[in-house]
């Protein structure tokens, strides 16, 4: 029977319920890396917008300049202001004041509030409080409504700042350092990402799935660790090349087409706790 108009909206409304928990995994998951770090909202939100944009131009308008902003916006429900902004922009990734987290924001003050700096133009050391020119002040002045110590406590968590024995609260850096076991990370993810939005791309296949299983070996040493790795990749292009024997030896002798991924996930090998009984 064909369906009332009722159940093809609920059905409808039912498919954007499972695609937001699904974004709502993925983007939990990538904020614990970033966060872990210092990277804030504002730089992922205005790389979303580009990525948004970029997607709408690529959709393809004979219009003019005008009409293709309010297209654009339409499409990704920013504002044409936005859009015109984000197409004469150089991409470029330099934040506003406005747009830096929090902890980022209190140290650009601090580099650049000539109240703050030395006869050097270097940051002061500054005491907690019980100054003018104290780290409480500052906090309140380039914070908003942060409490000091809460900053403080972040700020020495990402290593902006050392506090000395007598006190006094030194800047060593402005932005967070952002390791290279996060930046592999992302990386690792960008090109399954990518294969995942060919796929969602095509209007050939209707379904995707993908199954995931996790494993956990132990090893007693570093070296057969090491070694378990290099067959794990070996064994993974061994699995690649037996896939493509399954297919016919040329593209053009086949109508259809089949797309396979594989993806192998490691982590840096590291020594396991055991609890003492």
């Amino acid at each position: 029977m064909a369906k009332s108009a009722g159940q093809a909206a609920e059905e409808h409304a039912n498919r954007y319920v499972h695609v937001d928990d699904h974004l709502a995994r993925i983007l939990s998951s990538l904020a614990h890396v970033l966060l872990r770090h210092g990277y804030g909202h504002a730089r992922l939100a205005r790389l979303a917008k580009i990525a948004f944009v970029d997607a709408a131009r690529s959709f393809g308008s004979k219009l003019n300049a005008k009409a293709n902003i309010a297209r654009i916006a339409a499409l990704t429900g920013l504002t044409r202001v936005e859009v015109s902004r984000i197409l004469k922009s150089d991409r470029s990734l330099q934040l506003r004041d406005d747009q830096l987290n929090r902890t980022s924001r209190v140290a650009a003050g601090w580099l650049t509030d000539k109240s703050y700096l030395d006869r050097n133009s270097r940051p002061r050391a500054l005491p907690f409080s019980g100054s003018r020119i104290g780290f409480v002040n500052l906090v309140r002045k380039y914070s908003g409504d942060i409490p000091a110590r809460a900053m403080l406590s972040e700020m020495l968590r990402l290593g902006l700042v050392v506090r000395s024995n007598s006190g006094m609260i030194s800047l060593i850096r402005n932005t967070p350092e952002l390791p290279s076991s996060a930046v592999s990370t992302i990386g690792a993810i960008s090109p399954w990402v990518s294969i995942v939005a060919d796929a969602g791309n095509s209007h050939a296949s209707r379904d995707m799935a993908s199954q995931t299983q996790q494993v956990r070996i132990h090893f007693n040493s570093l070296s057969e660790t090491i070694a378990a790795a290099r067959e794990l990749d070996i064994r993974r292009r061994s699995f690649v090349a037996g896939i493509q024997e399954l297919g016919t030896r040329s593209k053009s002798s086949g109508d259809f087409d089949l797309t396979v991924s594989v993806a192998v996930a490691t982590t840096k090998p590291t020594r396991s706790v055991r609890k003492k009984k």
